[in-house]
């Protein structure tokens, strides 16, 4: 069985992404050939968007495929971090950073100690 795709924060992701870039819902669906009302209900995940929509958005907004997979099974793992966990990690102070480092090793532990209760 195939995972789910979450379509609601793909759409959310096009529109901040969308926001962010200064276009709005009509620049944007001319950009990809699309209706405004069509890119209206793919942000607010009424409607599914295509596989090759979503490649058309992607290039349009200047930004890779795998950010609106981010929270999937598709999406790379390396995706994730870069374009998530070290914008935030970058807005850390030095205190901050330390205690980000402790809470992953926390984590980590965990996680091995999971695995190996599993064997």
């Amino acid at each position: 069985m195939q995972p789910e795709v979450d379509y609601e924060k793909i759409g959310q992701r096009i529109k901040k992404i969308r926001t962010e870039k200064g276009l709005t819902q009509a620049e944007l669906s001319e950009m990809v050939g699309c209706s405004n009302n069509h890119m209206s209900h793919i942000e607010v995940a009424q409607t599914k968007v295509s596989l090759s929509l979503l490649l058309q958005i992607s290039c349009a907004l200047d930004t890779p495929i795998d950010y609106f997979l981010l929270d999937t099974p598709y999406a790379a793992r390396d995706s994730y971090i870069n374009m998530e966990i070290s914008k935030k990690l970058k807005r850390c102070n030095p205190n901050t950073l330390v205690s980000v480092n402790k809470i992953i090793d926390v984590l980590l532990e965990q996680q091995k100690n999971e695995a190996s209760n599993h064997f």
